[in-house]
């Protein structure tokens, strides 16, 4: 698997230069290669409604939201978006695109499964946030692992969507 040169730009544009909040990446048509379909400040609704409902995608969104005590948080997160009804194929390609993006990146940030829109609620992207953030420096955490959405913790009480458009 290989992947384009103007995903990991598009990454450290994200990361730097915060002009942009979400970066959408695709498979080429021989799913042999990982390519950016999307970059933009999107909102949370913007981002579900960004995403096909029968292909997947790999997103890397940069969640903004609020502590219980107001405090603004920000986690970048690597959401692999597998719509059920995908071909096995475009699952293991899908995967193997995943990896090899990661590691790319050379960063370490939350990868997320869904399968669908209903696992990306915007509650349950910040309990994986905080989960991934708590568990940074303890060996043996998940950050840097993928954790489905029925590993999510009931850490949302006291958050506070934060806007999810940056200002510049």
């Amino acid at each position: 698997m290989s992947v384009d040169d103007r995903c990991v730009s598009a990454f450290w544009e994200l990361k730097g230069k915060r002009e942009v909040n979400t970066v959408i990446y695709r498979l080429t048509d021989a799913l042999d290669t990982c390519v950016v379909e999307r970059q933009g400040n999107l909102t949370h609704d913007e981002l579900l409604s960004a995403l096909p409902a029968h292909e997947p995608r790999l997103v890397v969104h940069d969640l903004a939201f609020a502590m219980a005590d107001g405090a603004r948080q920000n986690r970048i997160l690597l959401i692999s978006w597998l719509p059920r009804g995908i071909t096995p194929r475009h699952e293991t390609a899908n995967g193997r695109a995943h990896a090899a993006l990661l590691e790319s990146l050379g960063g370490s940030p939350l990868s997320v499964r869904a399968t669908d829109l209903a696992e990306l609620d915007y509650r349950r992207l910040v309990s994986q946030a905080r989960a991934g953030a708590l568990g940074r420096d303890v060996p043996g955490s998940m950050s840097g692992s993928t954790v489905s959405m029925g590993q999510a913790s009931a850490l949302t009480d006291g958050a506070q969507p934060a806007s999810s458009r940056r200002s510049v």
